[in-house]
This record gives structure tokens, C-alpha cells and sequence, in this order.
């Protein structure tokens, strides 16, 4: 008896949840979203020894004023950029350096599903592509070498922004441009 009652429970609690109207969801055709945000992790292995700051990254989208299915399509760029050095004097005296810059510059396509979005979330799966600028300078005793390799990239990302007030929200997203994780401020206008 004690199973039985418990199933329809469960069954009545889900058809009262699904009963229940969805909140309107936050973003609209015609939206303008800016992302503004620092990231950790990289896929290169420098070692250790090396300092910088978080890569620093801007992110901008529209929403395309028409529903793609159950959901909309924002479709914008991104920019980000990271910069690492190493200082090292040996046991004589000699100084060595090396420093890495990364900077991309893409286009980026997200897909805001609406049955996840709430007026507070909105949750999100996408693409983005590129061109990616790696400067490698080294500096030891008189010797200085100079590198710059340019090449494509292609990531897959996920993210979320949680709403604060109706055009400014929190912001955190998977990814890879020059970092696998960037978090921040997002604005819509």
C-alpha cells in the first residue's frame, strides 16, 4: 500500500508540475548580449615558474529575431587574450626570459533553448571559430628569439548567466579559446 500511494504521489506532483506556467524567458529576438570576463585553465603545458594574469576576454552576440525551433539564435564574436612570463637567473649571474601572448579573435554562434531559460537563467550550447595569434619571445644572456605561429581553432561551449536585474547578469562558460573556463559580467541592451 505504502509503494502505491507514494506512485501517485509522484505522478500527481508531475502533472501539477507540468500544469504550472513557465516564467517568461529573459531574452527576446533583437537582444544584444556583451560578455565581459577573465579565465583559468589552458591547454598548454608551460611548467611551472610561469606568472601572468587570468586571459581576459569580450564576447559580443545578438539574438536573431526569429524562434529557431524551441529556442532562439544569438550570433556575434569574441576576443580574448593571454599573457604568461618566466624569469629565471641561473647560478652565474645570466638572466632568462620567456614570455607566451595568445590572442583570438572569432565568431561565435550560441543556441538558447527556451524550456531551460527562466526570467532569472539562461542556460546555453554552442560553437565558436577562429584564428588564434601565439607570440613566443625568448631572452637569455644575448640571445632573442622571436615566434609567432597563426592558425584556425574550433570549440564547442556551454554556458549559463544568472540574472541580477533585467540587463545585467552573471556569466560562466566551457570552452576553449585560451582558457577552458571564463567567468564574468554579461550585459543585454
Amino acid at each position: 500500500m505504502n509503494m502505491y500511494v507514494k506512485r501517485i504521489a509522484l505522478a500527481a506532483a508531475f502533472i501539477v508540475g507540468l500544469s504550472i506556467p513557465q516564467a517568461e524567458a529573459q531574452l527576446k529576438g533583437g537582444d544584444n548580449l556583451v560578455n565581459v570576463g577573465i579565465g583559468f585553465g589552458s591547454a598548454y603545458a608551460y611548467g611551472s615558474g610561469f606568472k601572468g594574469f587570468p586571459a581576459v576576454s569580450v564576447a559580443f552576440e545578438r539574438v536573431i529575431p526569429k524562434e529557431l525551433g524551441p529556442g532562439l539564435l544569438a550570433v556575434g564574436g569574441i576576443i580574448s587574450y593571454r599573457n604568461i612570463t618566466h624569469k629565471y637567473n641561473d647560478y652565474e649571474g645570466d638572466s632568462f626570459k620567456t614570455k607566451y601572448a595568445n590572442t583570438v579573435i572569432g565568431i561565435r554562434g550560441t543556441y538558447h533553448w527556451e524550456q531551460l531559460n527562466t526570467e532569472k537563467y539562461d542556460v546555453y550550447g554552442g560553437v565558436q571559430t577562429g584564428l588564434r595569434f601565439e607570440n613566443y619571445r625568448s631572452k637569455w644572456i644575448e640571445e632573442d628569439v622571436k615566434e609567432r605561429y597563426t592558425h584556425f581553432y574550433g570549440s564547442v561551449i556551454v554556458g549559463g548567466r544568472y540574472y541580477f536585474a533585467s540587463n545585467i547578469s552573471a556569466f560562466a562558460e566551457v570552452g576553449y579559446d585560451v582558457t577552458w573556463t571564463k567567468l564574468g559580467i554579461s550585459f543585454k541592451f
